[in-house]
């Protein structure tokens, strides 16, 4: 008898939050959601009274990048309100050198750079891999921090270009080459002209590369 009340008491004592415990608890929500692109400056528990019991349920009204962050507590009869100071993990490319309007982008032409910031624009969220379908749509000075609004979209092919050709039948694959009749960007579609002189319609999937659509 003597150990149950021993148990039900330290139960009932582990669930009597205090402000610190609650804020540490939903610290550790934002966590589990964001992982280690977050970084918790404090929790601020808006209209915190302390009657809250048991464990609450958590809603997270937050967004990766975005300065709006906020928690709300659900409790047995209880809704609180909690305001999160949170930075973000951004990794921004930085130009190794000056690259004139109209380069060829590619990921060797920059470093990434990490930085904690309260909010991430867009415009920095910028994934190397991407970078070879784009352009410099004018002069990035070296040192300067990339921007999507200085790149614009670079054709994966000319017209004129030769052209990888792959031709898709279920497993099967063969692969030619033909001449672009068209400029096209990377999920587009083009004509192109077979050596054989057969005109065939098919998307662009990478620079130089079309797939022949059925």
């Amino acid at each position: 008898m003597f150990r149950l009340l021993n148990f039900l008491f330290a139960f009932s004592f582990a669930f009597c939050w205090t402000k610190e415990e609650l804020s540490a608890f939903v610290e550790r929500q934002v966590k589990e959601r964001f992982g280690e692109d977050v970084r918790v400056n404090k929790v601020i528990l808006l209209n915190w009274d302390g009657k809250g019991e048991g464990v609450p349920k958590v809603e997270l009204d937050m967004e990766y990048g975005k300065v709006r962050a906020f928690a709300y507590l659900q409790f047995e009869g209880n809704r609180y309100t909690a305001v999160i100071d949170a930075l973000w993990r951004a990794k921004l490319l930085r130009a190794k050198k000056d690259i004139k309007k109209g380069e060829l982008l590619s990921a060797e032409l920059f470093d990434v750079e990490e930085r904690w910031l309260k909010s991430i624009p867009k415009d920095l969220l910028i994934d190397p891999k991407e970078l070879k379908d784009y352009r410099a749509s004018t002069d990035i000075p070296k040192g300067s921090i990339l921007r999507r609004s200085v790149m614009k979209p670079s054709p994966a092919v000319n017209r004129g270009d030769i052209v990888k050709v792959i031709f898709r039948s279920g497993n099967i694959q063969i692969e030619g080459q033909g001449t672009s009749l068209d400029v096209g960007y990377v999920g587009k579609v083009v004509r192109i002209k077979t050596s054989g002189g057969k005109l065939l319609r098919g998307k662009v999937i990478d620079r130089g590369v079309v797939e022949v659509l059925d």
